[in-house]
């Protein structure tokens, strides 16, 4: 049975409504991540390294949401965080966008598992909260032995992946003006998402 409803000043006719305009609306409210870079130095001094930015939540995001909604069996959620040179064609401080269709980063350099207590939920003021949330933080800290040299993109990936570069189901796609780090610091990198 068809029934309309006023949204938006527009009225919306259901019995009519096509997948197409349901897929439409749907991406009106996609996945949100937030990106903050720091530096910290070995007199424990944290700097930003550069603005907080957004990031693309990649496509297979929802495939990795409907295995674990399904319970499938060995995929797991955020497992890892990788981190990639990207091409040395891009411009070191206006580089492309990624893609929605992006499943790996340009050029994935070091990767590192994201452990449960890298994780917390936030509530909408952005303190942790003890109960679950649509918020997760996701804070890893590369040491200064850790992925040294050039970065210019990252993304966290689940599923099946493993310490093997490009496995698994990417999340996000971030790529960033280079930034080029060194045995001298430490990267920590914060991502927040919001469902």
């Amino acid at each position: 049975m068809a029934y309309s409803e006023v949204k938006n000043s527009k009225i919306i006719d259901h019995g009519s409504l096509k997948m197409k305009d349901v897929n439409e609306e749907a991406r009106e409210h996609r996945i949100i991540g937030e990106v903050f870079d720091y530096f910290v130095y070995p007199d424990g001094r944290k700097v930003l390294a550069r603005e907080p930015d957004h990031n693309l939540i990649v496509a297979n995001c929802s495939v990795l949401i409907a295995c674990l909604m399904k319970g499938e069996s060995g995929y797991a959620g955020a497992a890892y965080w990788a981190l990639g040179s990207g091409s040395e064609t891009w411009s070191d401080v206006a580089p492309p966008s990624p893609l929605t269709s992006d499943t790996q980063l340009t050029a994935e350099t070091y990767r590192k598992a994201i452990t449960s207590g890298d994780m917390e939920f936030l509530d909408v003021d952005n303190n942790t909260s003890v109960t679950p949330t649509n918020k997760i933080q996701i804070t890893v800290t590369f040491t200064e032995t850790e992925a040294n040299g050039p970065l210019r993109e990252f993304g966290i990936f689940g599923g099946l992946a493993d310490g093997t570069a490009n496995s698994g189901l990417m999340i996000n796609h971030k790529i960033h003006p280079l930034i080029y780090k060194t045995s001298a610091l430490q990267l920590e990198r914060v991502l927040r998402l919001s469902f």
